[in-house]
C-alpha cells in the first residue's frame, strides 16, 4: 500500500522536483503523515508557476525537509497541512530578457478536469515555512530576502480561518467559483550590498530593512469546467514602517535601481509584444436560456442568494494592491562625511517624512474606455480622471479615423486597446518635517509639507495626493497607432513652507546624489543614451493649495507679519486642451488681448524694451492656438508621411505647451499682531492664467525632424493664413464693440483698428524658428483678466523688503551650490534663459498710512463733561458714596447690589463711550490731567476673571511700553495710544468704583474695550488706481531685465478711515479703462554683467530707468509726508543707480495742515508743471538734477562711439588699400624705368 502511494506521489511531484527517489520519502499511510528530505525543485517549472518577470531568473531552489499531514476523516472541513523547514532560493538578474515563461504546471493539471472534490482538497492545502532565504546576484550588487514563519492558508469572506466549506463561493449560473487565501509572515529582512572587487574599488553603505508582521490577501476566480484562473486580486498589507536611511544608503538604492532599469524596460517591452493570455479574459455571462437550463426549480432561491453573494465579492479583472498604514522615513547625513572630503553648508542634517494610508493599485488588463466603478478605491478623483481620459481617447479615435482616411481613403474598424494602469496612488500626509541639525535647539518639530484637511473641514477620506498613470498597448504587439500615456494627479489641501535651511540641505543632497549616480554609471559603463522624451498627457488638479514664505528675521515694526502665504481655491495644470480655461480658443483669445498692446507687438524695441529683448509672443504659441503643431496637420500638409504605425500619432515632449489656470488666487499676511491670529489681506482673490512653452527644445526637435524627414517649419502661406484670420477676428470684435463712439466709425460702419500693420508682423515675414542656441529656454505669458486689488502698510512694506532680500540670498546660495556640485558630465552649455510676459487689465494698490492729524475744534474735550479728570472725580465720588452707605441685610443684599451696579454702569456708560470717540479722533491735549491717567495698565491689580483672559488680552507690544507718563512726555500719543489710554482709564475707574462686582463684570468691560480698540483704529488710505499694466521679464544667464509699462495711474486719497471698515467695504472691481494711447509710466530695471554699461555698480545692485510723461494728479501735503514715512526703512539700504526722466507732468499740491486760526482762509493749491526734468543717481548715492535730456545720454554716447569706431575702421581699410595701390604704382614705375634703360642701351 505504501509503495503504491509513493508511486503516485512521485508521479505528481516529479513535475516540480528534480532527482526525486522513493528513498527520500517517509510515509505513514494510516496516520496520514509523510516526510521528504533534501528536496530540490525544478527552476524552470518554478519560474513558470510564479510567473516571474523575464529580467529575473531562478538558478537553484532546495528544501532540507518537508512534512505533510492529511486528516483522512475530515477532508471536507480541515485542510491538508504541508510544513517546510528551510527553503533556499538563488536567483540572478539578466542583462537581456530570458525566454518568456511557459504554462504553469498547476494550470495545466487543473485544466484537465472539472472542479470536483479532489480539486477542493488540493486547493485547501495549508502551507507553513519556518524560513525562506532568497539570494539575488546582480551586476552591481547582491541582495537577500529572508522571511520567517511564512504561512499560507484558506480563509472565509471575513478573512478568518474556519471550515473549508466557507472558504469558497460557487455560482453555478456562471460556472465560476471564488476562493480566498491569505499569506502571512512574522518578519522580513531585506539586505543589499555592493559588489567589492579589485577593479571597482567603491565603498557603499549596505541597505537593510526589517518589517513587522505583514500579510497578503488573495482572491481567485476559476472556471469550474477546467479550473483555469480567470482573474485574481492580490492585496499586500504592511503594518507601520520605520526606516532610517543615511545619504550613502539612499545613493546606493538609487544606483541599484538604475542598474536594473535597462533590463526591466526590455522585459516590459517583451511582455507587451506577447500574445494575450486567454485565461485572463473574463467570459461573457451566460444567456438567459442557459441560466434557465442550468438552474433547478427547487434550488432557485438558493442560487439567487449565492449569485448575489458572488457579485458582492466578484473579481472582475486581475489587480494587485499595496496598503501601508503608516510610513516614517528618516533621511540623515553620514557622520563621516567630512572624512570623505565632503564639505556641506549644513552638517549632520536630518529630515523626517511621515506618510499615512498609502495605497497603490495596479490593473494590468483593463480594457481602454471601460468603466472603473468596480475598482477597489473608486472615488471622486478616479471619476474625474475617467472623464478626462475618456475625452482624450475620443480625440485619439477621431484622429485615427482621419489618419486612415489619409492613408487609404476609407474608414476601417479599429482594434481594441489594452490598458496597463498604475491606478490610485493615494497618500495622506502626516508631515514632511523641516531639516534639523545637531546644533539646533531642541523644540517641537515643524512641518515643511503638511495637509490642512482638518482645518478646512474637508472629508477625512479625501487623500492628500492621488495619482493615476495609464499606459496603452496591444497585447499581441500589433503595429497600430496607440494613444499617448496619461498621468492624472490630484493634490488636496497641501501646504508648503519655504524653509531656507531645508531647501539648501535638499539642494545639496540632490546634487550629491546626482553626482554619485553619474560616477556609478561611468564605473559600470551603463547606457545613458536616453531616447527622446515622449509626450505624456498630464493633468494636475489642486484644491486649497497653500504656499507659506516665512521671515527669518525678528520683527522691527509693531504690525510686521511673520510670513506671507500664497493660496488658491482650485488649480489645474495640464499639457492637454480639454479642461475649461486651457483650450486652444482660450489661448487664441489671450494672444488677441496681448496683440492689442503695442508693448508686446512693437518692432522698434522702444523703451522700456530693448533690441536684445526676447519676443513675448513666440510663434510656438501661435502655432498651437491654430492647431498648426499636430501630427494630423503635418500629414495633411505633406510634412510627414501618412502611416498607421505604433508611433504615428505620438509627439515628443519638446512640443508640450502647458496651461495653468487658477480660479481664485490670493495672497495674505500671517502672524501680524493686528490680525489677532487671522490672516491679513495682501492681494485679494483674482483668476490667473499662465501659458508655458519651451522654444529651445521645440527648435531642437524641429532640427532633428528637418535632418531626418525634411523641413517641419511653418510655410509662409500658413503665416499669411494666421495673420488674415486674426485680422478678421479683430475687425469683427471692433465692429461689435459697444463702447466705441460713433464719431470714430468710418462710413462703412467698421471701426478703424488701432494697428493692423503690426498684427503678427513676426509671422508675416516668417515664423520659422531660429537656431536652438538663440532661442529662449522658457517662455511664459501671464494674463489677469479681472481687477486686482492689493493693500500694504508700513510694517508690511518693510517685511516685503526683508523677504525680498532673503529670497535673493537663498537664490544666490542655491546657484553657488549648483555651480560647485553640479553635473560634470555635460560639457559647456548655454546659460539658462527665460522670458515672462504679464498683462493686467486694471489694479489698485492701497497704501495704509498713518492717520492725518485733524485740526482742533473750538471746545476742548477736557473742558466738557467728558473730561478725564471730571470723569475720574465723579467716579471717585460715586465710589465714596457707595462706601458710606449702610450694608443691606443679608436677605436683600444680592438684589440691591445688582440694582446699584446696573445704575452706576448705566449712568457712566454714555460718558465713557463719548470720551472714547473724542480720544479716537486724535484730540488728546497734553499737559492736563496727567495725574488722572498715571496708573500703568501692567501694574494694575487684576481680578480672577481677568487673569483667566490671557488669550483675550491686548497685544503685548502695546502693554509693555504704554506707561501713560512716558507716552505724554514723549509726545507720541498716536491713535493707538489714545485708545489704549481710554482702556486704562476705563478699567482703572471701573475697578475702583465697583470693587465687589469686578469679578463678574470685568470680562464684559474688557472685551468691550478690546472691540473699541480695533473698531476705532484709523489709518490714512492712499489708493493708486492703475490701468493697462504690461510687464516683461528677461533672463539671460546672470543678466536680468524687467520692463514695465503703465497706461494710466491715478491717486485717490481717502483720508482717515477705519481700518476695519475699509477692509470690509473696499471695492472688488475697477472701472472700465478707456483707450490709452501713450503710457504714462515706463520703467526698466537691469542687473547683472549686462547692466555694467550704465554704471559699474549696476552689475551688482542694478540700474533703474524710469520715464514719467503726461502725468497729472492732485496730492495733499499730509499724504506726501505720510508717504515719505511709509517708505522709510531702518536697515542700511543699497545704492541703486537710477535715471528718471519726467516730461509734461502736472501736479497740484494742497496744504491740508492744521491752521492756527480757524478764520484763516484755506491755502491756495500749488501747481507744479514739469516740462522736462532728468534725475540721475550716481554710484556714490548722490543725485544730479538737470533738464533737456529726454533719453539717457550714456546709451547714445555708446552708440555714437560704436559708429565712430566703424567709420574709423573703414577709413583705415581705405588707407591700406590706397597704400597698396601706391606701392603697386611705384613698382610699375620702377619696372618701366628699367625697361626703358634696357632699350636705350
Amino acid at each position: 500500500m505504501a509503495g503504491l502511494i509513493k508511486k503516485q506521489i512521485l508521479k505528481h511531484l516529479s513535475r516540480f522536483a528534480k532527482n526525486l527517489s522513493p528513498d527520500k520519502i517517509n510515509l505513514s499511510t494510516l496516520k496520514g503523515e509523510g516526510q521528504l528530505t533534501n528536496l530540490e525543485l525544478d527552476e524552470e517549472v518554478l519560474q513558470n508557476m510564479l510567473d516571474l518577470p523575464t529580467w529575473l531568473a531562478i538558478n537553484k531552489v532546495c528544501c532540507n525537509k518537508a512534512a505533510i499531514r492529511i486528516p483522512w476523516t475530515k477532508l471536507k472541513t480541515h485542510p491538508i497541512t504541508l510544513s517546510l523547514d528551510k527553503v533556499v532560493m538563488e536567483m540572478s538578474t539578466c542583462d537581456e530578457p530570458r525566454p518568456p515563461n511557459g504554462p504553469s504546471p498547476i494550470a495545466t493539471a487543473s485544466g484537465q478536469s472539472e472542479y470536483g472534490f479532489a480539486e477542493k482538497v488540493v486547493e485547501g492545502i495549508s502551507l507553513s515555512v519556518n524560513s525562506i532565504v532568497i539570494r539575488i546576484s546582480a551586476k552591481a550588487f547582491n541582495a537577500s530576502f529572508e522571511l520567517s514563519q511564512l504561512q499560507v492558508y484558506s480563509v472565509n469572506t471575513s478573512w478568518a480561518t474556519g471550515d473549508l466549506r466557507y472558504t469558497r463561493i460557487l455560482d453555478p449560473t456562471r460556472g465560476e467559483i471564488l476562493t480566498f487565501k491569505e499569506v502571512s509572515w512574522q518578519m522580513i529582512r531585506i539586505e543589499a550590498d555592493a559588489i567589492q572587487n579589485t577593479e571597482h574599488e567603491v565603498v557603499r553603505a549596505p541597505i537593510r530593512l526589517i518589517t513587522n508582521q505583514s500579510k497578503i490577501r488573495v482572491t481567485l476566480k476559476r472556471r469550474m469546467k477546467d479550473c483555469n484562473v480567470i482573474a485574481s486580486k492580490l492585496i499586500l498589507i504592511l503594518d507601520d514602517l520605520l526606516w532610517v536611511l543615511t545619504d550613502s544608503q539612499l545613493k546606493a538604492m538609487v544606483q541599484y535601481a538604475k542598474s536594473l532599469s535597462e533590463a526591466m524596460e526590455k522585459s516590459a517591452a517583451q511582455r507587451k509584444s506577447m500574445p494575450p493570455d486567454t485565461t485572463q479574459v473574463t467570459p461573457a455571462p451566460p444567456s438567459a436560456q442557459q441560466v434557465r437550463t442550468q438552474q433547478a426549480s427547487a434550488a432557485a432561491d438558493q442560487s439567487a442568494s449565492m449569485a448575489r453573494l458572488f457579485n458582492d465579492y466578484d473579481v472582475r479583472e486581475t489587480s494587485h494592491h499595496l496598503q501601508i498604514t503608516h510610513l516614517d522615513l528618516h533621511i540623515c547625513d553620514d557622520t563621516n562625511a567630512k572624512d570623505r572630503g565632503i564639505n556641506k553648508r549644513i552638517d549632520s542634517g536630518a529630515m523626517q517624512l511621515s506618510f499615512s494610508s498609502i495605497s497603490v493599485d495596479y490593473y494590468p488588463f483593463h480594457k481602454a474606455g471601460e468603466s472603473s466603478m468596480h475598482w477597489m478605491h473608486y472615488g471622486e478623483a478616479t471619476k474625474s480622471r475617467e472623464t478626462w481620459a475618456r475625452s482624450l481617447l475620443e480625440e485619439f479615435k477621431s484622429n485615427v479615423e482621419m489618419l486612415k482616411t489619409a492613408v487609404s481613403g476609407q474608414s476601417q474598424s479599429s482594434p481594441q486597446h489594452g490598458e496597463n494602469l498604475l491606478n490610485s496612488l493615494k497618500v495622506d500626509f502626516s508631515a514632511v518635517l523641516k531639516v534639523s541639525t545637531a546644533d539646533q535647539p531642541r523644540s517641537s518639530p515643524q512641518s515643511m509639507i503638511s495637509c490642512n484637511k482638518k482645518s478646512l473641514y474637508l472629508p477625512q477620506e479625501m487623500p492628500a495626493i492621488h495619482a493615476e498613470f495609464t499606459e496603452y498597448y496591444f497585447p499581441d504587439g500589433k503595429d497600430y497607432p496607440i494613444p499617448c500615456p496619461n498621468l492624472y494627479v490630484q493634490l488636496n489641501a497641501l501646504q508648503l513652507v519655504l524653509d531656507s535651511r531645508s531647501l539648501v540641505w535638499l539642494n545639496l543632497f540632490a546634487l550629491d546624489l546626482r553626482q554619485s549616480l553619474e560616477q556609478f554609471m561611468e564605473l559600470y559603463k551603463l547606457n545613458d543614451s536616453q531616447k527622446p522624451d515622449e509626450h505624456v498627457d498630464i493633468r494636475v488638479d489642486g484644491l486649497m493649495l497653500k504656499l507659506v514664505i516665512p521671515a527669518e528675521q525678528e520683527r522691527t515694526q509693531p504690525d510686521q507679519p511673520r510670513s506671507v502665504s500664497v493660496q488658491t481655491s482650485e488649480m489645474v495644470a495640464t499639457n492637454t486642451r480639454h479642461p475649461s480655461g486651457c483650450t486652444r480658443s482660450s489661448l487664441e483669445a489671450l494672444l488677441q488681448a496681448f496683440q492689442e498692446q503695442p508693448f508686446f507687438t512693437s518692432l522698434s524695441a522702444s523703451f522700456p524694451r530693448s533690441q536684445s529683448s526676447f519676443s513675448v509672443l513666440h510663434p510656438v504659441f501661435q502655432r498651437h492656438a491654430h492647431e498648426q503643431d499636430t501630427c494630423i496637420h503635418d500629414v495633411y500638409r505633406g510634412l510627414a508621411p501618412p502611416s498607421l504605425s505604433t508611433n504615428a500619432l505620438k509627439t515628443a515632449a519638446a512640443t508640450d505647451l502647458w496651461a495653468v489656470h487658477f480660479s481664485q488666487f490670493w495672497v495674505d499676511y500671517e502672524g501680524s499682531r493686528s490680525g489677532r491670529g487671522r490672516p491679513t489681506p495682501c492681494v485679494d482673490s483674482f483668476p490667473l492664467t499662465l501659458w508655458v512653452c519651451h522654444p529651445a527644445r521645440y527648435t531642437q526637435h524641429q532640427e532633428r525632424l528637418r535632418a531626418g524627414v525634411g523641413s517641419g517649419l511653418l510655410p509662409r502661406s500658413e503665416s499669411a493664413e494666421i495673420a488674415s484670420r486674426l485680422q478678421r477676428k479683430k475687425l469683427l470684435k471692433e465692429y461689435y464693440s459697444s463702447d466705441a463712439s460713433p464719431s470714430n466709425m468710418p462710413s462703412n460702419g467698421l471701426h478703424k483698428p488701432q494697428s493692423l500693420d503690426g498684427l503678427f508682423s513676426d509671422s508675416s515675414s516668417s515664423p520659422s524658428l531660429a537656431s536652438s542656441s538663440s532661442e529662449v529656454d522658457l517662455q511664459v505669458i501671464v494674463h489677469i483678466k479681472k481687477h486686482l486689488s492689493a493693500q500694504v502698510s508700513h510694517g508690511q512694506y518693510v517685511f516685503l523688503l526683508r523677504l525680498q532680500n532673503a529670497v535673493k540670498s537663498l537664490q544666490r546660495t542655491l546657484q553657488q551650490d549648483l555651480e560647485q556640485y553640479g553635473s560634470k558630465r555635460q560639457g559647456p552649455t548655454q546659460p539658462f534663459s527665460a522670458c515672462v510676459g504679464v498683462l493686467m487689465k486694471s489694479a489698485e494698490v492701497a497704501l495704509l498710512l498713518k492717520p492725518i492729524p485733524q485740526p482742533d475744534s473750538n471746545t476742548s474735550p477736557l473742558d466738557s463733561d467728558v473730561s478725564p479728570s471730571e470723569s475720574r472725580a465723579t467716579l471717585e465720588a460715586g465710589s465714596e458714596e457707595s462706601d458710606g452707605h449702610e450694608r443691606p441685610s443679608a436677605a436683600g443684599e444680592g438684589t440691591r447690589k445688582v440694582d446699584h451696579t446696573d445704575m452706576l454702569i448705566h449712568s457712566h456708560t454714555h460718558r465713557f463711550l463719548r470720551f472714547v470717540h473724542v480720544l479716537c479722533s486724535g484730540r488728546l491735549i497734553q499737559g492736563k490731567s496727567q495725574s488722572s491717567i498715571s496708573v500703568s495698565f501692567k501694574n494694575m491689580k487684576k481680578s480672577p476673571s481677568l487673569q483667566s483672559l490671557d488669550d483675550f488680552s491686548i497685544d503685548s507690544y502695546l502693554l509693555e511700553d504704554c506707561d501713560s507718563y512716558s507716552l505724554l512726555e514723549r509726545g507720541t500719543c498716536t491713535l493707538e495710544h489714545n485708545v489704549l489710554l481710554v482702556c486704562i482709564l476705563l478699567w482703572e475707574s471701573f475697578i475702583m468704583f465697583v470693587p465687589t462686582m469686578g469679578q463678574y463684570w470685568d470680562i464684559y468691560i474688557f472685551l468691550c474695550i478690546k472691540y473699541l480698540y480695533y473698531v476705532h483704529l484709523q489709518v490714512s488710505v492712499l489708493v493708486l488706481k492703475i490701468h493697462s499694466v504690461c510687464c516683461s521679464l528677461d533672463l539671460k544667464g546672470d543678466d536680468t531685465a524687467v520692463a514695465l509699462e503703465v497706461g494710466r495711474i491715478r491717486p485717490n486719497q481717502l483720508g482717515n478711515v477705519s481700518l476695519r471698515q475699509y477692509l470690509s467695504n473696499r471695492s472688488g472691481s475697477g472701472s472700465e479703462p478707456s483707450a490709452v494711447l501713450n503710457p504714462e509710466v515706463q520703467v526698466r530695471l537691469e542687473s547683472g554683467p549686462g547692466a555694467a554699461v550704465h554704471s559699474p555698480l549696476a552689475e551688482q545692485n542694478g540700474f533703474l530707468q524710469c520715464r514719467l510723461q503726461a502725468f497729472s494728479a492732485d496730492f495733499l501735503m499730509a499724504s506726501l509726508r505720510n508717504l515719505g514715512l511709509f517708505l522709510e526703512d531702518d536697515s542700511a539700504s543699497q545704492v541703486l543707480p537710477m535715471e528718471i526722466t519726467i516730461k509734461d507732468t502736472h501736479v497740484n499740491l494742497k496744504d491740508d495742515g492744521p491752521r492756527d486760526n480757524a478764520s484763516e482762509p484755506e491755502a491756495t493749491p500749488i501747481a507744479v508743471h514739469i516740462h522736462n526734468l532728468l534725475i540721475h543717481r550716481q554710484d556714490d548715492g548722490s543725485f544730479n538734477i538737470g533738464g533737456g535730456y529726454s533719453y539717457p545720454l550714456l546709451p547714445l554716447l555708446m552708440e555714437e562711439n560704436e559708429c565712430l569706431k566703424l567709420e574709423l575702421s573703414k577709413a583705415k581699410m581705405a588707407l591700406a588699400e590706397a597704400q597698396m595701390e601706391k606701392d603697386s604704382l611705384q613698382h610699375q614705375m620702377k619696372s618701366l624705368k628699367l625697361t626703358s634703360r634696357g632699350s636705350n642701351s
